[in-house]
């Protein structure tokens, strides 16, 4: 059995009547300071709100309500006073006749956190009126709500739907449901509510007031209608195409805030609203799957490289339908418009492994955004079962989309500098010269198209087709001195999503140095020191061939010059050796 569904026994059609002098004991203790915004609960525990403590009346002004008799009448017939059960604990509400044989009122008119759970029973009196019962009553057969009122009890989902042992809206008739945006003027109109309010004939009699809306958002709608004990489940509606249309469901007030509200039927309660009663009249059940709301959804970034940027994309989806569902394949898309189908261009899938009925789920993807996404601007969204393979009641409802945004897309690469200069003196581009030989560099009118250039990978030197990891984020590059040859200036853009850029060469440099003014070394002066150490002196070591080098050297630098000084020297040192002999042979023949 499904956890939202309670199914009571049928009840005999016996007419039990509350007594008409019920006591009401008010404890009126209450510091005003505390309560100054305090949110409390109508009609839970018929005169008491959640707390236990007593419950003030929430009439807003000058009291507005008016006695509707006779009650017969349409719309005033598909008001319901609600007796309910709960053990020895018996309390009053209100609902309206949605269709032949279904209530819609509060959830916590049909499960009381305080009180167990479900009711165990619940008596419908359409039109009652001092203890009169117009149209006799009926009893529910079953008792359907969000799994987030029974497991949170939470505000935003508190209404149910009550299944009757039989048709009595074919006599009394019925009203519709209606749904828009929040946004809508719709809920800022002028509204109307009618119950049986506690502190007005002890809720014997119908009492209705009219007045205008204040605000709603996705789950709540805020208003001026005076409320009090016992209307809790009471419509809020307007007249839309000469009949009423229920927008949202009497429940709370803001004490001390002058101010009531209710659970707004949002899309997904009114297409679950609507599964629930299909399903009872075609004895059928199926899943039906659909966004929660695209305020919980949402993305990592507003701007990615395709293929380039870690992306993230969410949202919450809700079974609204009356089984469980299994495998739910949730696939995101990026679209250029606000029709998602699967022609779109696909983001990555998600599965949910099951999701029981009217409960929610996360749904999340992660990875690399997609190369094969074109640049451009794009509406994020999702299909749930694209392929439908899950049978659903309704298959329109399961897509959705963020309207709020949308998402950059930048799979081009930026485009490279179209111009470079050479700053320190006059040179050009790949012609030689001999002037400059420490060059530095700036360049301009690199751009992208979608977003912007973050930097630029460069290289300098002599290969034609250099490439590097170095990386500057200013267009400019001061590189160290060079010798004579070719050098290359390339860089290749990066834009602020990773997109690179083809290497390009921005500036050819040529440097070449004349031979004539090249500058000699100075002649070293002679050293006549002694060698420091003799026993390295060449002269000494005749197996040294370090000089070697050195008569090398000598070979290289005679000059004419030289040349004819040493024959000088060579003649006079010939004749005194003449001299000397002949000398030396004239005394020895003496």
């Amino acid at each position: 059995m499904i956890v939202k569904i309670k199914k009571c026994r049928k009840k005999e059609k016996t007419n039990i009547k509350l007594p008409k002098n019920i006591i009401l004991i008010l404890l009126v203790i209450i510091n005003l300071l505390i309560l100054s915004s305090y949110s409390c609960k109508i009609d839970k525990n018929n005169n008491y709100h959640h707390s236990g403590e007593p419950l003030l009346n929430n009439v807003i002004g000058s009291d507005d309500r008016e006695r509707i008799t006779p009650t017969t009448t349409y719309p005033w017939s598909t008001i319901v006073k609600l007796y309910i059960t709960w053990g020895s604990y018996n309390t009053f509400a209100t609902g309206a006749v949605i269709d032949k044989n279904h209530v819609l009122t509060a959830g916590h008119c049909v499960y009381s956190h305080t009180y167990g759970g479900w009711a165990d029973s619940i008596k419908v009196v359409p039109g009652a009126e001092s203890g009169i019962e117009p149209f006799g009553h009926v009893w529910s057969i079953e008792m359907r709500c969000y799994n987030d009122w029974i497991i949170h009890a939470s505000p935003n989902h508190d209404f149910a739907v009550i299944t009757l042992d039989r048709d009595i809206g074919l006599q009394t008739g019925w009203m519709g449901l209606y749904t828009t945006l929040p946004t809508s003027s719709t809920y800022t109109g002028l509204l109307n509510t009618a119950g049986y309010p506690h502190d007005l004939d002890n809720g014997e009699n119908l009492y209705w007031c009219h007045d205008y809306g204040v605000s709603a958002d996705e789950y709540n709608h805020r208003y001026n209608l005076d409320t009090t004990g016992g209307q809790s489940g009471s419509p809020i509606w307007f007249y839309y195409n000469n009949g009423p249309y229920i927008l949202s469901i009497v429940a709370y007030s803001f004490i001390g805030l002058d101010l009531n509200y209710g659970t707004r039927l949002n899309r997904n309660k009114y297409d679950c609203i609507n599964n629930w009663l299909f399903a009872d009249s075609t004895l059928t059940d199926k899943a039906d799957l659909a966004s929660e709301n695209n305020h919980l959804a949402g993305y990592s970034s507003t701007i990615v490289g395709a293929g380039l940027t870690n992306f993230e994309v969410w949202c919450k989806i809700r079974n609204i339908g009356t089984i469980t569902a299994s495998s739910i394949i949730v696939s995101y898309y990026a679209s250029t418009d606000t029709s998602f189908s699967k022609q779109d261009y696909l983001i990555g899938t998600d599965v949910i492994p099951s999701l029981t009925s009217t409960s929610t789920s996360d749904s999340r993807w992660s990875g690399t955004f997609p190369e094969g996404i074109p640049s451009g601007v794009y509406y994020i969204g999702w299909i749930i079962d694209v392929d439908n393979n899950i049978e659903e009641f309704n298959e329109d409802n399961n897509y959705n989309f963020i309207w709020s945004s949308k998402l950059s897309v930048d799979a081009t690469p930026p485009i490279n500098p179209t111009t470079c200069i050479q700053l320190n003196g006059t040179t050009e581009s790949n012609v030689w010269q001999d002037s400059i030989y420490n060059p530095s560099f700036s360049w301009s009118g690199a751009s992208d198209l979608h977003t912007n250039v973050e930097g630029y990978y460069y290289y300098w030197g002599e290969n034609p087709n250099g490439i590097s990891n170095s990386f500057t984020a200013s267009p400019s590059y001061d590189p160290p001195a060079v010798n004579n040859g070719t050098y290359y200036m390339r860089v290749s853009t990066k834009d602020s999503v990773g997109n690179i850029a083809e290497w390009t060469t921005l500036y050819i440099f040529k440097f070449e140095k004349k031979i004539e003014d090249e500058i000699e070394p100075p002649d070293e002066p002679p050293n006549d020191d002694p060698p420091e150490n003799p026993e390295n002196d060449p002269e000494d070591n005749p197996n040294d061939d370090s000089g070697d080098e050195t008569d090398e050297i000598v070979k290289d630098v005679i000059d004419p010059n030289f040349i004819t000084e040493c024959i000088i020297i060579a003649g006079i040192v010939s004749l005194l050796v003449f001299l000397f002999l002949k000398v030396y042979s004239k005394e020895s023949r003496q």
